[in-house]
């Protein structure tokens, strides 16, 4: 009986342990595959899906811009329903891919993040005339969070990867600072790409704790050069696709 009581301790440990052992990702030099960190631009066609219908809202341009020391991130998104653009830029750096700068403009809200010892910058609503000036004290070791979706594409992908990932987000109606993403499952797939044809992917599902209820993604990202042609979005009970357009 001692015996039997003995082994079921040691189950129980071996499988506490497990599942105390999710990998987390936070910036660290190597962090990512240096071979993936290069300039690039493509754009992504916005569709919203009801039932069997899908309806195109609008476009996404993404510009990737990398110097000796640091890589920007730029997400421009044209709404068919807005006269101007939604711009976020982000600044991180090469050596490691910890935050610099992260600034977002559009016709609601302004934004403006500076990374340090301490966050500090500003946000200005729009709609009310306030601005809150920010200044926040954070536990190093996170990412951006409009950084961390290019980030999921430089990892070195494979089928036995699942991880946390450190992010922070800065949100007056709804969480701010720390939060976490998750990178769920990692499979292979295919796509057919409309220029190259048959592609292999990697298909990766990931969540995040950013808005109300956090959002899911699975994203259709290609092995050999990394390039993602489609993303399966959920976020605030709507359905949506990003595809890429060739």
């Amino acid at each position: 009986m001692i015996i039997r009581c003995i082994f079921f301790i040691q189950v129980l440990t071996l499988v506490a342990l497990t599942s105390w052992s999710q990998q987390i990702i936070v910036p660290k030099k190597n962090v990512a595959e240096k071979k993936w960190i290069h300039d690039q631009s493509y754009q992504m066609k916005w569709t919203m899906l009801k039932d069997t219908l899908g309806f195109e809202i609008g476009i996404v341009n993404m510009i990737v811009k990398v110097t000796k020391k640091t890589a920007l991130v730029i997400t421009e998104v044209k709404l068919k329903s807005t006269p101007s653009s939604w711009i976020d830029s982000t600044i991180v750096q090469k050596s490691d891919l910890s935050p610099v700068y992260h600034s977002s403009y559009n016709g609601q809200r302004d934004m403006a993040l500076h990374f340090g010892n301490d966050v500090t910058g500003f946000y200005r609503d729009k709609q009310t005339g306030k601005t809150t000036q920010i200044v926040q004290n954070v536990k190093p070791g996170y990412f951006d969070s409009n950084f961390y979706p290019m980030l999921i594409n430089w990892l070195p992908l494979n089928q036995k990867l699942k991880a946390d990932i450190n992010i922070y987000d800065y949100n007056p109606k709804g969480k701010s600072g720390l939060l976490k993403a998750q990178i769920a499952k990692v499979t292979q797939g295919t796509y057919q790409s409309i220029k190259l044809g048959k592609r292999k992917v990697w298909v990766v599902k990931v969540s995040d704790e950013i808005g109300v209820n956090g959002s899911s993604t699975i994203s259709y990202i290609d092995q050999a050069t990394r390039q993602t042609y489609k993303q399966h979005i959920s976020a605030g009970g709507r359905t949506m696709e990003m595809t890429l357009v060739e």
